[in-house]
C-alpha cells in the first residue's frame, strides 16, 4: 500500500507526553501510519493512507486540544 506524509504546524505540543496524546488522537483516524514530531519547530509529520486527508487530521487534532493547520 502506498503511503502519503503530511507535514502539519501544531500547537500546544510541549513534550513527548503531548506527543503521546496527538499520536492517541491520530490513532482513531483511518489509514493513519505514524506521525513524527519537531517540538521545537511546532511540526508533525504524520505517515498515512492517501484517502486520508489533511483536513480531516486538522479537524481531529484540533479537537483533541492540539490545534493544527
Amino acid at each position: 500500500m502506498s503511503r502519503a506524509e503530511t507535514t502539519l504546524k501544531i500547537q500546544n505540543v510541549e513534550c513527548e507526553g503531548c506527543a503521546g496524546s496527538v499520536r492517541a488522537a491520530l490513532s482513531k483516524l483511518p489509514g493513519f501510519g505514524e506521525a513524527r514530531f519537531d517540538i521545537p519547530g511546532k511540526t508533525v509529520t504524520i505517515a498515512h493512507d492517501p484517502a486520508l486527508d489533511r483536513a480531516e487530521v486538522a479537524r481531529a487534532l484540533t479537537a483533541a486540544g492540539f490545534p493544527a493547520e
